[in-house]
């Protein structure tokens, strides 16, 4: 049985128990250690390393850029240099009026290198803060994307170098599969194909209805965790995620499925946003509870870190407003001696935000989230090859910046949102 409280993403499948009714799951009590001081001042300090940085880059604009059916994000110094980010356009689409509105202009006529500053700012800017949320804070890690490739671009430095210094190179990859319409058997077939594709030993599946269950999602679950691991093996890694579809009774006799079938990680078993019933659910297994990716306030992953409600933390690196939050959230679950593992919100080429994370963040899984690539025409700088799998892993891009070169042709044809 895995310990959750040693996430080592492994286990060997054990004996299933039989599905049963759902009803008086039992609840398990565990003393838990205290966390140790300073784990505010662990989450407040600046992330980036301005004493890398020698030259002032003077902000002129930041924009969003549309082509495609994509879009970037363009940050442009009095100077006439620019920094690139690619944006998830199912999200942009709806957010960059937010973007244009609230986060743009406090970029404009600031020194990029003031990136922590700037972040402080602007929540109590133009009562910014009635606004704070994860829209607010996705169009806040474009713009700091953006920048920091700026910033990379000037100084020659990478995405790491500039975060604190690279801890490692390459990073493992789990493949993360959103089907909950196909059937058990299919979504096991679609992660058996992906294992032999990119050499991952790594993948997630969903369980529920996505905030809610049934009678055909239960029976789906009960059916699935057990072929997983008899299908994929007993080498396989498999990590489950529920996305706040079960009560607490349900999320544990799941859980307790999963741990028995030796899974390593057990994604928002219950509501994201209920942390007692979060932490009920943790005490009762032993499975890693894993959590956060819904979360945008510093303060709450703070309080998730403190009161040991789950036992990973996971910022998403858009819904929490950029790379440099993030880390100041691992930062704090260093402190307190657990693992960060970034979310990926959506598709796109979010695992390249990941891939730098993990880069700098000692104290990150040896799996990170990947949900495939969308094909947007790209080079790593320094390779010239675009970024994909290879014998289950990813290398992380080493060049200045973002460590990657969008397709000129396509930003060329780009237009400017302004609405």
């Amino acid at each position: 049985m895995l310990d959750r409280r040693h996430f080592l993403g492994a286990g060997a499948a054990l004996s299933l128990a039989p599905f049963a009714p759902i009803a008086g799951a039992a609840m398990a009590q565990a003393p838990r250690a205290p966390v140790p001081t300073g784990l505010r001042a662990a989450g407040e300090a600046d992330v980036l390393r301005r004493d890398l940085l020698n030259e002032p880059v003077i902000l002129e604009s930041i924009e969003v850029l549309a082509v495609e059916r994509q879009f970037f994000v363009r940050a442009k110094d009095t100077s006439g240099r620019e920094g690139v980010a690619l944006a998830n356009p199912r999200l942009m689409r709806t957010i960059h009026p937010i973007f244009n509105q609230r986060i743009a202009p406090l970029f404009a006529g600031r020194d990029a290198r003031d990136l922590h500053r700037i972040q402080e700012d602007l929540e109590p800017h133009q009562l910014n803060y009635k606004w704070a949320g994860l829209p607010f804070w996705c169009a806040h890690a474009w713009a700091e994307l953006a920048v920091l490739d700026l910033l990379g671009q000037v100084h020659g430095l990478s995405v790491a170098t500039m975060l604190g210094g690279a801890v490692r190179r390459e990073s493992g990859l789990y493949y993360a599969s959103g089907d909950r319409e196909s059937s058990a058997e299919e979504v096991v077939e679609e992660l058996r194909g992906f294992m032999r594709d990119s050499g991952t030993r790594a993948v997630k599946f969903r369980l529920g209805a996505r905030l809610h269950r049934t009678a055909q999602s239960d029976a789906r679950d009960a059916r699935l965790i057990p072929l997983a691991r008899r299908e994929l093996g007993d080498d396989a890694i498999l990590y489950a995620d529920a996305n706040s579809s079960y009560d607490i009774d349900a999320a544990v006799y799941f859980g307790r499925m999963l741990q028995d079938q030796g899974y390593a990680l057990y994604e928002e078993p219950v509501r994201f946003d209920d942390f007692a019933e979060t932490a009920r659910v943790a005490e009762a297994l032993d499975i890693p509870l894993a959590g956060g990716e819904q979360e945008s306030s510093l303060r709450r992953f703070e309080a998730m870190i403190r009161d040991r409600v789950v036992d990973i933390v996971q910022p998403d690196i858009l819904y929490f407003g950029g790379l440099t939050r993030a880390i100041r959230v691992a930062r704090m679950a260093a402190h307190a001696g657990i693992p960060a593992l970034p979310h990926i919100s959506g598709g796109g080429f979010g695992f390249l935000n990941v891939l730098h994370f993990a880069a700098v963040v000692p104290n990150t899984t040896e799996y990170q989230e990947y949900k495939g690539d969308e094909r947007v025409p790209h080079e790593v700088i320094g390779t010239g090859k675009p970024l994909r799998p290879e014998n289950g892993k990813l290398a992380i891009p080493q060049g200045p910046g973002l460590g990657v070169r969008f397709d000129p042709d396509m930003l060329g044809r780009a237009t400017i949102v302004t609405a």
